[in-house]
């Protein structure tokens, strides 16, 4: 009985996933309600110099509502970036930038727009939709000892 199981148990981890496969396995993960964190940032430049940003996070309702707040470098200390994801409709995004004392709403023409000057965009800062999207999947690769799936997202056309 333990040598089936172990076979059954090497046979559903050996089988080759697709791309759309592990996308749709992440999504069926199970997210805490809510979560706060504090992540470290480092952009390089193409001439080397970098610039390190520290961001607070808070996500609520299952990641539908995030809150980000600037803590580092001192010039952008006190930024803060809010999103509220709404079924059926754009989601809702807004910055605060205190150096100017208002909220500034983005657009939906300016959700593919560098956000804080690095290479994300706002609209990576969206829960994405797995349809939306072609899902190819590379060369697993090693990372902290553990073995990892690797995959290219592109956005589909007109998505």
């Amino acid at each position: 009985m333990k040598k089936y199981l172990l076979f059954n148990f090497l046979i559903f981890f050996s089988y080759a996933q697709s791309g759309i496969e592990i996308a749709k396995m992440v999504d069926l993960r199970k997210i805490p309600k809510d979560q706060s964190n504090i992540t470290k940032m480092v952009l390089t430049n193409s001439k080397g110099k970098q610039r390190t940003n520290i961001v607070r996070s808070k996500s609520m309702d299952g990641n539908k509502k995030q809150i980000m707040w600037f803590m580092e470098p001192r010039d952008d200390k006190g930024v803060a970036f809010l999103k509220i994801e709404n079924d059926g409709k754009d989601d809702e995004m807004r910055m605060w930038l205190p150096a100017f004392k208002k909220v500034r709403r983005i657009s939906s023409k300016k959700r593919g727009d560098s956000f804080m000057g690095s290479d994300l965009s706002y609209e990576d800062l969206s829960n994405r939709k797995i349809a939306d999207h072609d899902y190819s999947r590379l060369d697993d690769q090693t990372l902290n000892s553990k073995l990892c799936y690797v995959l290219e997202i592109s956005p589909k056309k007109g998505a």
